[in-house]
């Protein structure tokens, strides 16, 4: 994320219930809209998961700036990406009063190579994105953040003559 030269970005959503605990949101910053409306909903048995659930949407901002991050910093240090896919968990456990609580967040990084890279850049690259990851630099201290990450190189199909 870039500051834009502000000293601060206030990124809202407005959200409105449905029906049972439905919520419709939509994002923003100042008077501009922020993408299409989105559901959430509670897991049953409370709700319908009927849409996702809050800790899914935690775990999907994570995971999302996690995952941008890492694009930033393989763009910086030129190597290719072909893809990024990110599988982000939330683990919700009862905490002392037996409520439940996020107990960590679990994201697995692949980020898929155009071209073979050195060990040495991209474990220079694993140990430098997580520090720009706004969510997740700002949830250290109170949610336990897992992160790993599985590189992967671009297959080429071959063909037989």
């Amino acid at each position: 994320m870039h500051m834009r030269n502000q000293e601060e970005r206030h990124f809202g959503v407005k959200m409105e219930l449905q029906e049972g605990f439905r919520f419709i949101s939509q994002a923003y910053e100042g008077d501009r809209l922020h993408g299409a409306p989105f559901a959430s909903d509670e897991p049953d048995p409370i709700g319908e998961a009927a849409a996702p659930s809050t800790p899914a949407l935690l775990a999907s901002a994570v995971g999302h700036c996690l995952a941008a991050s890492l694009t930033e910093i393989c763009r910086h240090a030129a190597m290719p990406l072909r893809a990024m896919a990110v599988d982000a968990v939330s683990v919700v456990a009862p905490n002392e009063e037996d409520l439940p609580r996020i107990r960590r967040i679990d994201v697995t990084l692949t980020p898929t190579l155009t071209q073979s890279q050195s060990d040495t850049m991209k474990q220079r690259c694993e140990m430098s994105f997580r520090k720009y990851c706004t969510v997740c630099s700002s949830l250290e201290g109170a949610i336990d953040v897992q992160v790993r990450v599985q590189w992967q190189l671009e297959r080429v199909a071959s063909t037989i003559v």
